[in-house]
């Protein structure tokens, strides 16, 4: 390694040789050297802009992936760099510029320790000469240091050397190692020169402009949170002071430079290859934002955070535990809840990844906590000392929420959340460090007791109390009115997936469902509104003028999923709680599948997601859009039909109908006390 610097820097020698027999200024030497190595490194910033644009034009199908095979790390790798072979992107070609920044700083130093070699040619033999010389005087200096110390030394006596002739000892005297008053040969400390100091505070300021910048032109950096930002730059100075501590003032000056010189050529890059012009922006605006709301919303709630996460830690003799990840959580917990205050004496601690959870509200009997998805969120689980754990989660202790390390006998309670298939939906081994499962339907059951066989996994206690939020709604469903509808309607209320209605199809059904005498109203995932809203912006605008359709973004109407006479979906559990609510039938539009596991077919089941879309409605592909008019009337003509079938499905494929909030809240309150008794 010592050869191969050695060898760079007689290359860098012999450029800074030509440049300061041309200027005849170190400093400026320095300077035009530095102009110098941005302009041939220049091709390698244009390899670097595309190969960066590249990486943001697959940040969607990156993130897909990732999703996708989250639990699959050598799909995930396989996947991944299909997409790189596929968009032709290599990854280590962005750390090509950092390669060659670390072999200029490296060439550069052991150019600036040896000037008299490199810079002004003296022979070996005069440097030997001269060394002996200077430690005739007493000085004492490293390998590194001795030949910017024979220029002081003959600088400062100005004295004929005995064997050098006085050209040599002239132009060594005539070399000025000094720049603006400040002496590049030596290392900046606060002992000796301070104007030295200089160097180190330039770096830092240096680099922070050097960051500002490329934190509002670089491609990558679009997508970087703003508190990635300020880690870098606080970073780069940082580093930038440290180093220039440790090196002469040239290498500091070079430094400097570089750091200034980058500048103008990400500008100049940025123009050569407008990033704007191959990325997606609307993507970038929608992570951005993203970011600016969370970054936005964990500042307005850390103080609560840290509050109660130090309060749920000292709060002692906690029994029963209920996690939440949002307050749309609270639905498929509540009944039960409440059946667990009103026939016990337990007391509920509550904890929300959500400050604004409709939880704080509730009684008294509820201690509620806000813990984010964050730091905090982590060490309350590995700190967590209960009897019971309830959760919606899935995927405990495969990736960052495990089982607590302080009590190993909590029994963790796994509360489904829909009516689909825990096999299809779920990643491989979701359930595996679950103790209990509460479990909707016989499908549920024979799921996961067929994946304990396939995978030798230890058996659960698999409890059969229905769905919670189904009995719930059907109670609200029969207690409220029923007006007929003017004008049948029909709701379109796809999932949020890739490729789902909206993104295939949803013109192509409106176009056959428009002026005619169905009112059509078009209801987005929340999710797919909040990150494409100038799609749907633009969707409004297009179908204002069609009276009888309406698309329907703000979700403020009063209008219910279960006031529709059909629903038109893809593979949103919504289908299955619509129409075991309403007994109403589904047209599904055959959108690709969202699979979580690839593995579900391993197993004898068939996901109920699968095998009930034709018993409780129809399908229809999204090359026949055509024919969706004569479908949606077939399916009106078979209504009361359809209503019985519906039912029968639902009172097979659903355990205790009415009844699961007894049987959830019964189930945890027998095995508090058989916890407790002991």
């Amino acid at each position: 390694m010592q050869n191969i610097i050695l060898e760079i820097s007689k290359i860098f020698g012999t450029l800074m040789k030509i440049c300061y027999a041309w200027i005849g200024n170190y400093g400026m030497t320095v300077v035009v050297f530095t102009i110098f190595t941005k302009v041939v490194l220049f091709p390698i910033s244009l390899l670097t802009q595309k190969n960066s644009i590249k990486m943001a034009q697959m940040r969607p199908k990156l993130d897909e992936i990732k999703e996708k095979y989250i639990d699959d790390k050598d799909r995930y790798i396989d996947s991944q760099l299909e997409l790189y072979k596929e968009m032709h992107y290599r990854p280590l070609l962005d750390l090509i510029p950092l390669m060659c920044q670390i072999i200029i700083v490296l060439g550069l130093v052991g150019t600036i320790y040896r000037p008299l070699s490199y810079i002004l040619g003296v022979s070996i033999e005069n440097i030997n000469t001269l060394r002996q010389w200077i430690e005739t005087l007493g000085v004492v200096c490293s390998d590194n240091s001795y030949q910017m110390e024979i220029v002081k030394q003959i600088q400062l006596t100005g004295e004929n050397v005995p064997q050098i002739s006085q050209e040599c000892i002239n132009n060594i005297q005539q070399f000025n190692l000094a720049f603006l008053g400040i002496d590049l040969s030596s290392i900046p400390s606060f002992n000796g020169d301070y104007n030295l100091l200089w160097i180190p505070f330039l770096s830092g300021v240096s680099a922070w402009l050097m960051c500002l910048i490329q934190n509002r032109t670089n491609v990558l950096q679009l997508y970087a949170s703003k508190y990635n930002k300020i880690g870098m730059t606080l970073f780069m100075i940082a580093f930038s002071v440290y180093f220039s501590f440790l090196v002469p003032g040239g290498v500091g000056l070079y430094w400097i430079c570089g750091n200034l010189f980058s500048i103008p050529v990400m500008y100049l890059v940025n123009w050569i290859i407008p990033p704007r012009k191959y990325i997606d922006m609307n993507y970038t605006k929608v992570i951005q934002k993203t970011q600016k709301e969370k970054e936005r919303f964990y500042r307005k709630y850390a103080r609560l955070e840290r509050r109660d996460y130090k309060r749920f830690q000292a709060m002692k003799d906690k029994h029963l535990v209920f996690y939440s990840e949002g307050k749309g959580f609270l639905k498929y917990y509540e009944p039960m809840i409440d059946y667990i205050v009103d026939n016990s004496q337990y007391i509920i601690d509550y904890v929300t990844s959500d400050p604004e959870d409709s939880v704080f509200e509730k009684s008294d009997r509820i201690r509620k906590y806000y813990v984010a998805q964050d730091k905090y969120l982590i060490p309350l689980f590995m700190k967590l000392d209960c009897d019971i754990c309830v959760m919606t989660m899935p995927d405990l202790e495969k990736y960052h929420i495990k089982r607590s390390k302080v009590r190993k006998d909590i029994e963790y309670i796994y509360v489904c959340h829909g009516v689909g298939s825990n096999a299809l939906t779920l990643r491989k081994g979701a359930l595996d460090y679950y103790d209990t499962v509460f479990c909707v339907g016989i499908d549920s059951v024979r799921e996961i007791r067929q994946m304990e066989e396939l995978y030798n996994t230890p058996k659960k206690i698999l409890v059969e109390t229905g769905y919670v939020l189904l009995d719930d709604m059907i109670e609200s469903y029969q207690k409220r009115p029923h007006i007929c509808n003017a004008r049948r309607t029909i709701l379109i209320a796809p999932s949020w997936q890739p490729h789902n209605i909206i993104d295939l199809c949803v013109e192509d059904i409106l176009d056959q469902l428009k002026n005619t005498e169905y009112d059509v109203i078009v209801r987005p995932h929340p999710q797919q509104v909040r990150h494409e809203k100038e799609r749907f912006d633009e969707m409004i605008v297009r179908y204002r003028d069609i009276d009888n359709i309406t698309i329907q973004t703000d979700f403020s109407s009063n209008l219910t999923v279960m006031d529709a006479d059909l629903l038109i979906t893809d593979w949103s559990d919504i289908s299955y709680e619509y129409a075991f609510t309403t007994l109403r039938p589904v047209l599904f539009i055959d959108t690709p599948m969202k699979i979580m596991n690839p593995e579900y077919d391993k197993i004898e089941q068939i996901p109920i997601t699968i095998s009930l879309r034709k018993i409780i409605g129809t399908c229809i592909a999204c090359n026949e859009m055509e024919n969706i008019l004569e479908k949606i009337t077939m399916m009106f003509d078979e209504e009361k039909n359809y209503s019985e079938v519906i039912r029968a499905a639902r009172d097979e494929h659903v355990f205790n109908i009415g009844k699961s909030k007894i049987l959830s809240g019964r189930y945890i309150i027998k095995s508090l006390q058989k916890k407790i008794q002991g």
